[in-house]
């Protein structure tokens, strides 16, 4: 059986969210219509997504996740691809309901803000995070990593932390990472 809520970092609503969708759709925007047009297809196909993560990847990225937050405002808009703690700083915090890096930025993890998901791939970012007191992490690239049996190896020693993995996470390998108790959704790109 799955475990209980025992996080800090993401509130308990968001991840009770997170595992009732099972996947959390990433948008690499480029094109505010391209995305428009993506995201009405994930809501019309996935009833029970309600998170979606924009990943700041372009420069174009903040404006279009601005754009989508207006125009879908039913859905939970998150930004990804946060690589420094300028960018964090930078970000409208108003505007949207949770925050993803792909790895661990300890300028970042040691203010301990609120819905932040950071990244990390290693057993040492993993405790690092979880003795700061992260319960939710993204595993990051999940599949360059012996994703399941990385994840399935320490779930009896981190007994209340939760990962997301993303990278290579498809639908041919997604349901492996969501047979775990320690993984609460994966993030895919390909929805």
């Amino acid at each position: 059986e799955k475990r209980g809520y025992n996080f800090m970092n993401v509130t308990k609503n968001y991840f009770a969210q997170l595992k009732i969708q099972k996947i959390i759709p990433i948008i690499n925007s480029k094109n505010f219509h391209n995305d428009v047009k993506k995201i009405e297809s994930i809501i019309t196909n996935y009833k029970n997504i309600k998170l979606i993560e924009i990943t700041l990847r372009e420069s174009e990225s903040y404006q279009n996740a601005i754009k989508l937050v207006k125009y879908f405002p039913k859905i939970k808009f998150g930004l990804g691809s946060i690589l420094k703690l300028e960018s964090f700083n930078e970000i409208d915090k108003k505007k949207f309901n949770f925050f993803v890096s792909p790895s661990t930025i300890s300028e970042i993890v040691t203010k301990m803000p609120q819905n932040y998901i950071p990244g990390a791939e290693t057993i040492s970012e993993f405790n690092y995070l979880y003795n700061l007191g992260y319960k939710v992490i993204k595993f990051f690239p999940a599949t360059l990593n012996d994703g399941c049996k990385k994840l399935k190896s320490i779930e009896t020693i981190y007994k209340d932390l939760y990962f997301i993995p993303t990278g290579g996470i498809n639908k041919k390998n997604m349901n492996d990472f969501l047979d775990l108790n320690n993984v609460i959704c994966v993030g895919m790109t390909n929805v």
